[in-house]
């Protein structure tokens, strides 16, 4: 038995933000050859699971916050430290920018965040007006319509709940205020960050990371390293692809991931996950 860790955006998803038929039913054809297949995704994982429908297998979501067994125990969370994840929102909110929380049950973002974008958006597009406002739009929707998204006036008060803070997301297209985030998170000693998209900074605890993860769920499976695969695209997927036996990069990888790779697949767009699988399966 293998152990095949698969990404969700950018590599099972296209570009609309759906999954590839074709990829899913190479999931499926795998898992009846009694491999197991998990997703290994920066979005919470109940949007993951509205995405991929009637597939019973593992999730690691949360950059790999949340471990998740095919029958959606959860096995493990790595949550961001209360006293941290409160200062965090704190300085976040002073920067002015558009953010998310994410919470076992739900996605919470301050409800002016759009408008902060769309604001930012408008600045960027006045100083560059070759840049297209309506692809920039388009790629920041994709956050509003995450599954269990929703709005919230006082982030604060969510934190006094007690509730687990499994990441934080950052959206701006500022990209002089992403890179000031970015040095203050890195300079912290409980949490780090990575991306998955152009304009996006995740911050998550440093007990956290995909590869971190893979590793915990195939010591579960009693799966060995050598026997794992992982497929995806960018630079959150590196740290699995550091621990893995086989590493697939996709056609429309990052240059990190490729040089991190044994193979290259298509590109998510030409159903690359389910080319890797049949190739290094035989499906």
């Amino acid at each position: 038995m293998k152990l095949i860790a698969v990404d969700l955006d950018g590599t099972l998803l296209t570009s609309d933000s759906l999954p590839s038929p074709e990829g899913l039913e190479a999931i499926r054809e795998a898992v009846a050859k009694h491999h197991a297949v998990t997703l290994c995704t920066g979005r919470a994982s109940f949007d993951a699971n509205s995405l991929t429908g009637d597939l019973s297998i593992p999730i690691i979501a949360s950059n790999g916050a949340e471990i998740y067994d095919r029958h959606g125990r959860l096995l493990r969370e790595t949550p961001i430290a209360p006293d941290v994840a409160a200062d965090a929102v704190r300085y976040l909110m002073k920067q002015q920018v558009y953010f998310e929380i994410f919470c076992p049950e739900a996605i919470y973002s301050p409800s002016d965040g759009e408008q902060k974008l769309q604001a930012e958006m408008d600045v960027l597009v006045s100083a560059n007006p070759e840049v297209d406002r309506d692809q920039l739009w388009k790629s920041a929707q994709i956050q509003f319509i995450q599954f269990g998204f929703r709005g919230i006036d006082q982030p604060l008060q969510l934190l006094e709940r007690g509730l687990p803070v499994y990441k934080l997301l950052v959206y701006t297209f500022d990209d002089d205020k992403l890179d000031e985030i970015t040095r203050h998170f890195n300079a912290q000693a409980q949490v780090h960050t990575t991306s998955s998209s152009n304009h996006i900074i995740e911050v998550i605890s440093t007990e956290t990371d995909k590869g971190k993860a893979l590793r915990f769920l195939a010591g579960h499976l009693g799966v060995d390293l050598s026997d794992t695969v992982v497929i995806g695209d960018s630079f959150n997927d590196i740290s699995m692809f550091e621990v893995a036996g086989t590493k697939v990069a996709m056609g429309n990888a990052v240059d990190e991931i490729k040089r991190l790779s044994s193979m290259v697949t298509k590109s998510n767009n030409e159903h690359g996950v389910a080319y890797a699988l049949r190739q290094l399966l035989k499906l």
